[in-house]
């Protein structure tokens, strides 16, 4: 397993054994951690399709809260296929085009179910009180308990802006499992998010 940080990358969790039941649910248990941080974007190097479509009937079968649960907790999946198996095949990857494509592609079909429930909660009397705009309103939050935060949405203008405190920010959500996501400049979602002040952090409902 690989975790990706735009073409820098690091190596996860190694998972052997024959592929089954067992492998695959050793595989999800690897990356809930990630999912808790709010990483929901998970591409599967594949060279053979049918691996991975073995894998994804595992996933609608045995862990289907994963494509159909709450739309804050819902993973997004996507293959290359490409071979991941060591450093030099990884560095290779993700530089191509085609990785850049697909994760953007799959990034997207995320953030957009993101938007989705904010969006939802803007249109909603009820739901504009579990949005929080303000840095200091966001502190309070994260530092202070009490309201409990579930997601931080944040734009790279954003966070260049205010620095050390942003990261520290995120960096404690993280550790309390808040979802949090930097929203890529020039995108639709950011735009979006910049009309409301560049932050926003969904309370639980």
């Amino acid at each position: 397993m690989w975790n990706i940080y735009s073409e820098a990358f690091r190596s996860g969790e190694r998972i052997q054994g024959d592929v089954g039941y067992n492998f695959y649910e050793e595989v999800v248990d690897a990356l809930r951690p990630s999912f808790k941080q709010g990483i929901k974007s998970i591409l599967i190097a594949a060279p053979d399709e049918q691996d991975y479509r073995r894998f994804m009937d595992h996933i609608r079968k045995h862990q289907s809260w994963l494509l159909g649960g709450w739309r804050l907790n819902t993973v997004t999946f996507n293959r290359i296929p490409e071979r991941a198996t060591d450093s030099e095949e990884v560095r290779a990857l993700v530089t191509s085009r085609d990785f850049r494509e697909r994760l953007s592609e799959t990034t997207g079909r995320d953030t957009g179910q993101v938007m989705d429930a904010l969006e939802r909660r803007l249109n909603d009397s009820e739901g504009i009180d579990t949005l929080l705009f303000t840095l200091s309103e966001v502190e309070d939050a994260i530092y202070g308990g009490g309201k409990t935060p579930e997601y931080i949405l944040v734009t790279e203008r954003f966070f260049s802006q205010h620095g050390r405190r942003t990261q520290r920010l995120l960096q404690v959500a993280a550790n309390k499992n808040v979802k949090t996501s930097i929203i890529g400049a020039g995108t639709p979602a950011e735009a979006r998010i910049a009309q409301l002040g560049g932050l926003v952090c969904m309370l639980r409902e």
